[in-house]
């Protein structure tokens, strides 16, 4: 009796495996870096679970040689804290900086508040406004008004104003200006390199008026200077005006 041999053919079915398993490489090669971004982003402990990797990721080579992915995130978050701890020196420096300057303008309004007439209300600005303020020089420019004696921050106008922009700002403005513009808005001061100054308009007191802060440094009073104290100061100063020298005709 003869035996008949019997040759099996692989199926398609058989193939498939084998294909797929030719074809993987290719299919793993398609993945992006940003799905790999994306998957270590959605699995933190990744690299916790499968510790081996840490050894094999590496970053470019400097010249102390091959860094590892670990010390790359923690020389990124070194520098992330160096810029944090900067902003918070900013942040603490400003704050301190605008709690002095409150502090300063809160004795000038106190100041303002108990000035009775000409006399005192000139004392309150050299006090608490040229020596606390860090300026040279101070003078507050009412037009069409005679003062009752010659005082160094009050003073009249009548006639052409020391400078031409005095009565004409809307808002506090502050600039450099040559020693001869600086002489003529505050007599018997003598520079030899511009100075800058602060016109500050006195709204309130309801005629024309203008408080001019005088420094020799040139960037004491600098255009990018922020204007919130001088808006204060002016609002507080023209009504303590009016109330000390009254309407001027």
């Amino acid at each position: 009796m003869t035996s008949t041999q019997t040759r099996q053919t692989p199926t398609v079915g058989a193939v498939a495996p084998a294909a797929a398993a030719a074809n993987a490489p290719a299919q793993d090669a398609a993945v992006t870096e940003a799905a790999v971004v994306e998957f270590l982003s959605t699995h933190n402990d990744f690299l916790e679970r499968h510790a081996e990797l840490l050894e094999q990721l590496q970053g470019g080579e400097t010249p102390e040689g091959v860094t590892s992915l670990v010390e790359r995130q923690v020389v990124a978050l070194r520098a992330r804290n160096n810029d944090l701890r900067d902003r918070l020196r900013t942040l603490i420096a400003n704050a301190k900086a605008n709690d002095r300057t409150f502090g300063r303008m809160r004795a000038l309004t106190l100041a303002l508040l108990d000035a009775t007439d000409e006399a005192s209300l000139d004392r309150a600005l050299a006090a608490s406004l040229v020596a606390d303020f860090d300026a040279d020089h101070a003078r507050c420019f009412v037009s069409g008004w005679t003062p009752s004696a010659d005082f160094a921050h009050l003073a009249g106008v009548k006639g052409v104003p020391p400078l031409a922009t005095l009565f004409a700002q809307d808002e506090p403005t502050c600039a450099a200006y040559r020693p001869e513009e600086y002489g003529r808005v505050f007599p018997g001061a003598s520079l030899d390199d511009p100075g800058s100054i602060a016109l500050v308009p006195l709204p309130a007191f309801g005629g024309s008026a203008t408080l001019a802060i005088g420094a020799a440094d040139p960037n004491r009073f600098t255009p990018g200077l922020g204007t919130m104290f001088l808006t204060y100061l002016g609002e507080v100063l023209g009504r303590t005006l009016k109330r000390v020298v009254g309407p001027v005709s």
